[in-house]
């Protein structure tokens, strides 16, 4: 393990990038006043600028491969590399239980970087993705969650003992989004953002299609889409720096998303918990974003449903926060 997140660090530090946005994510159930399932989450995110395509700028055979990967639209302008960093908390309902729960969530911790390649334009975007990343003890999970509720007071979670073991966890995943809809309401604006992602590996294999609606005034072009299933959203943060002038502006959001499981790690690997299978998902997404100067305040709500499924049990509802500033 300690082999591999060496290995993760030098290739980081190996891809000079010239950042043009760095955004930090925070999201907890807190709002749901109980932790369970889906608990909290951490993202940081680093996009570069948006003309790695420039070969004159960025002469190196890194850069030249990667604007060797193919879109369906050959005249798109933009290429924006990016690095996700993100850290995951799973527990099961019941954090007074120390023994092994079956049937319900185990606890686990994820911890995973995402390597991102965006192909866009102001219209429309393509996004490659690759995950690679650690479930288990190695990613003292246990440990931050117990600090954070002796910080916080609550329940201390009883049950880390029996958190999923140690693995590899590897990923791919290909998104695509467009601007549906774009219209000005006086000195206010509206848009409708459409997007689909899908996602293959060990960690998690899916099929999202999601639409956002979007009303506000003076905000940039960016793609306001529903973003991951849980975590961060990159993609809002493409296209920040076209609101050009200082003066502050706001959107408000709405956005309905289907997702089709067909795997998840922390719910589907160890068979020993008797999970039922997570497979129709409803996630609607609300948010409110702040834009002044080099700045960016998004506070986000998420609420996930099983479709087809009458059990409230299985309802999830987080609150997060995003900050980012541009440089």
């Amino acid at each position: 393990m300690k082999l591999f997140l060496k290995a993760l660090i030098l290739l980081v530090f190996s891809i000079n990038l010239h950042a043009q946005v760095f955004s930090t994510y925070l999201e907890n159930d807190v709002i749901d006043g109980d932790d369970k399932h889906y608990t909290s989450g951490t993202a940081f995110t680093y996009l570069s600028d948006k003309d790695t395509n420039n070969s004159e700028k960025y002469n190196n055979k890194f850069y030249k491969l990667v604007s060797k990967i193919p879109t369906f639209h050959d005249d798109l302008k933009y290429q924006t590399l990016g690095i996700t960093y993100s850290h995951l908390v799973f527990t099961p309902s019941n954090l007074h239980e120390k023994n092994k729960i079956v049937g319900d969530l185990p606890y686990a911790g994820v911890a995973t970087l995402d390597f991102m390649i965006f192909k866009w334009d102001e219209r429309l975007f393509h996004q490659y993705m690759l995950t690679l990343g650690l479930v288990g003890p190695s990613t003292k999970t246990s440990q931050l969650q117990e600090g954070f509720h002796d910080f916080l007071g609550g329940t201390a979670p009883q049950g880390w003992n029996n958190q999923l073991e140690d693995d590899f966890l590897y990923n791919f995943s290909y998104s695509f989004g467009y601007k549906a809809y774009r219209n000005k309401i006086g000195y206010n604006k509206v848009d409708l953002v459409n997007s689909f992602k899908i996602d293959v590996g060990n960690y998690t294999r899916a099929v999202q299609l999601g639409s956002v609606l979007r009303y506000g005034y003076n905000y940039p072009n960016n793609f306001n889409t529903v973003g991951r299933f849980i975590g961060g959203n990159e993609h809002k943060l493409l296209n920040l720096d076209s609101k050009t002038n200082k003066n502050f502006s706001w959107s408000i959001s709405y956005g309905l998303a289907y997702s089709y499981i067909d795997y998840f790690y922390v719910n589907d690997y160890d068979k020993s918990f008797q999970n039922e299978k997570i497979e129709n998902v409803l996630t609607q997404v609300v948010s409110l974003d702040g834009y002044f100067n080099s700045y960016v305040l998004s506070f986000v709500y998420k609420s996930s449903d099983l479709a087809f499924d009458n059990n409230n049990n299985l309802k999830n509802t987080w609150a997060g926060v995003n900050i980012a500033y541009l440089f």
